[in-house]
């Protein structure tokens, strides 16, 4: 048996930079955070595999070959010719709210498999077979994706940042939010500089990444669920360093340099959204110190 934690993520900057092969090409910087599904997978007797959803945000399916846990186990299975697994879920990262939800499973049931079965190979042709930033979240941290998301760069920050996050269990469906983009906003001109982002989170200067953060899907998403609007707002008066929406929607985060102020903006939210804001902070498996270790924030790889 393998147990494996797989990390959310959040886009503090989301650029679309074109369309190829019928695919919206991105720029985007990210960086994970410490929310996080459990994925254990068990070996089998038999070539069957069997997915099983649990915890707070977990939903059984209808068809569980058609979730991405699922499709992950069985392309692992026939790429490597192994016997079939036995794979729990327990769902923390809210679906369908922009953290990456259904991709890090990808990368959890992928990275767990390859320690059950043993196997050397990169597994990141994989995760780019499956979902936009899977292969990313193999290894999580601070980066800078393009394309689908498939294309990685590996960023270093060895600054603590936390973040308020709302989660909007309305949600927005992804290729709706990019299907009216298209329609309506892709001529909209984007003053977002992923550049400029980079260089503010590795100066700790928060002030220029507000200045070019953003997310050119927050507009069709707003026009697709106002309540995304809404949020963003309640953020933005609680005096935070940059906020703004992750993903293709819908939830919204306030970014803190202090873990204090983090917790005193949360206290002023929870009574009107309750469960549905947390603090998270900027999960960096190259800055993880002792205590990090004691507290059980291991890089993602370990078991």
């Amino acid at each position: 048996m393998v147990k494996k934690k797989c990390f959310g993520k959040l886009n503090i900057a989301l650029k679309v930079t074109g369309v190829s092969n019928g695919y919206h090409d991105l720029d985007s910087v990210v960086m994970s955070v410490d929310k996080y599904d459990v994925v254990t997978v068990k070996k089998r007797r038999d070539d069957k595999i069997l997915v099983t959803f649990v915890g707070p945000y977990a939903v059984t399916p209808k068809v569980q070959e058609e979730t991405n846990a699922y499709k992950a186990a069985k392309l692992f299975k026939d790429t490597f010719n192994t016997r079939g697994v036995d794979v729990t879920v327990k769902v923390n990262i809210p679906t369908g709210g922009g953290l990456g939800s259904s991709s890090a499973d990808i990368a959890g049931v992928l990275g767990a498999m390859k320690k059950l079965f043993k196997v050397d190979e990169d597994i990141k042709p994989l995760s780019d077979m499956l979902g936009s930033d899977s292969g990313y979240l193999l290894d999580c941290g601070f980066a800078r994706l393009k394309g689908r998301g498939d294309k990685v760069e590996r960023l270093t920050s060895d600054h603590k940042y936390y973040f308020v996050v709302i989660y909007e269990t309305s949600g927005v469906l992804t290729k709706d939010c990019f299907a009216l983009y298209d329609k309506e906003f892709s001529s909209t001109l984007s003053t977002v500089d992923c550049d400029k982002v980079i260089e503010g989170i590795i100066n700790d200067d928060l002030e220029l990444v507000s200045k070019y953060a953003g997310n050119d899907l927050y507009l069709p998403a707003i026009k697709l669920n106002p309540q995304i609007e809404k949020n963003l707002n309640a953020l933005k008066q609680l005096s935070p360093l940059v906020c703004g929406m992750t993903g293709s929607g819908a939830s919204c985060f306030a970014m803190y340099d202090h873990y204090e102020m983090a917790k005193w903006a949360e206290s002023k939210l929870k009574k009107a959204y309750g469960k549905n804001v947390e603090v998270v902070r900027f999960y960096n498996p190259d800055a993880l110190g002792v205590w990090d270790k004691m507290l059980g924030f291991y890089p993602p790889n370990h078991v």
